[in-house]
This record gives C-alpha cells, structure tokens and sequence, in this order.
C-alpha cells in the first residue's frame, strides 16, 4: 500500500429522512478503515542522504582547480546509541518508526554532500575517501593537499502524525575540520546548522528525504560559500 494515504475522516452526516443508526454505521467503517491503514504502516522508513542545492552555486573567490582536495568521512558525534537512525515517524498512537539511510551510512553521506558541494564550487576533489580521526598527527601524505574532515554533530528528521495533519521537522549541525596535510596542521574549523519544518496531510519518504536533504545541503552550503574558505586555503598554502 502506498505510504501518501489520506486521512480517513470519521464525521457522520445525516441528511433529511436518513435512516436511524446510519451516522453510526459511517462511523464505525471510518474507524475500520482507519484501522486498516494503520496496520499498513512500514515497520521501517528507508531515505537516501544526498547534497540538493538549495541556491545558486557561485564559484570559489580563488581557482578551486589549483587545490586538491580530499574529503574524509565524517565522525558521528551524537549522543545516542544507534547511530545509523537517522530520525522518527511518531504514530498517532505514541508508536515510534524508525528513519534509516537507504544505501549509505549518516558519515559517508555527509561526506558525499560535502564532496558535491566542493565540486561544484569548483575545486578539485580526489575521489579518495579517507577515516580521519581529526588529529594533526594522524594525517598522511597520500591523502593530498588539503584534507576536510568533520563531525556530525547533530543530525535528525521527525515526523508527527496527529489525526488531520503529519508535522515534519529537520535539523542539522556539522563541524567542518581543514587541514594541511603536508604540513600536519588544522588551520580552519567553521561550524554550521540548519533547520526547516513542514505541515502536510501525508507521511512519505520523498516527503523524508526533502527535508533531512534540505536542511543538510544548507548547513553545508552556509559553511562552504563566500569568500572566507577560499581565503583560509590560500593562506594555509602560503605559509
């Protein structure tokens, strides 16, 4: 059954001569089929993690193309055990559904969001994808010019179902970690957030995924645009 369902409403309307009882009887197959729908509720909802542009990507101040880059992936920082979740669709009953990424894990997704974003700003990203513990000490030379790590430091899409109306809302927080890599040395650290929220009719993936995806891609381009990355680049190279 598809998950966009319509709510089912269970209002009875008795028009002039209707018979005794049949307010009832409408009532009783609203709460049926109610019933029915519920019972088809996934035991799981499954997402794809992805950077979406959410404006125009201008290019960096200086030739990205003169820097390589390399993305690691993500450390995952929050604070909960199952770091695979990804968020929640609350049941009008109370009963929690779990969110989960569909292909990759919430650090490799990041890191991938991150990686489009670099290249669309027009620097040069290796296609390597390095575990980077965030310590100077650890950074090897075969992982490039400039290294970008990170953490997640929070990261979750929610949906409420209440009987007329499904309550959507997102968050994302990342901190960003720039290193010379030759030089085993961090020299810029900028973190970002972002948050959105949406009231709809229906619960959905598609619905899921646009708004963990959307408040990602901010939160990312928040960090990455304007001038002041591409100004730290230059300078850490410089020196």
């Amino acid at each position: 059954m598809d998950k966009d369902r319509a709510t089912v409403s269970t209002t009875a309307y008795r028009g002039k001569g209707g018979a005794p009882g049949q307010g009832l009887i409408g009532t009783a197959i609203g709460l049926c089929l109610l019933f029915l729908l519920n019972g088809c509720a996934p035991k799981t909802y499954n997402i794809s993690m992805q950077y979406e542009p959410t404006k125009i990507i201008r290019p960096a101040g200086t030739d990205g193309r003169k820097y390589s880059l390399t993305v690691a992936s993500f450390i995952d920082q929050r604070k909960m055990e199952d770091t695979l979740l990804i968020g929640r669709v609350i049941k009008s009953d109370g009963t929690p559904i779990p969110i989960l990424p569909r292909y990759v894990k919430p650090t490799d997704a990041v890191a991938a969001a991150l990686r489009e974003l670099l290249f669309k700003a027009g620097y040069a990203v290796t296609p390597d994808k390095p575990a980077w513990d965030l310590d100077e000490r650890t950074l090897k030379p075969e992982w490039g010019t400039i290294l970008v790590g990170g953490t997640i430091d929070d990261l979750d899409v929610t949906c409420i179902e209440m009987f007329t109306m499904k309550r959507y809302s997102a968050k994302v927080r990342v901190t960003l970690v720039f290193a010379d890599v030759l030089k085993k040395r961090i020299f810029y650290r900028v973190v970002s957030e972002s948050s959105s929220s949406l009231d709809h009719i229906f619960t959905s993936e598609e619905r899921l995924e646009s708004q963990i995806n959307g408040v990602l891609s901010d939160a990312m381009e928040k960090a990455i645009e304007g001038t002041e990355t591409g100004r730290q680049i230059q300078e850490a190279l410089k020196k």
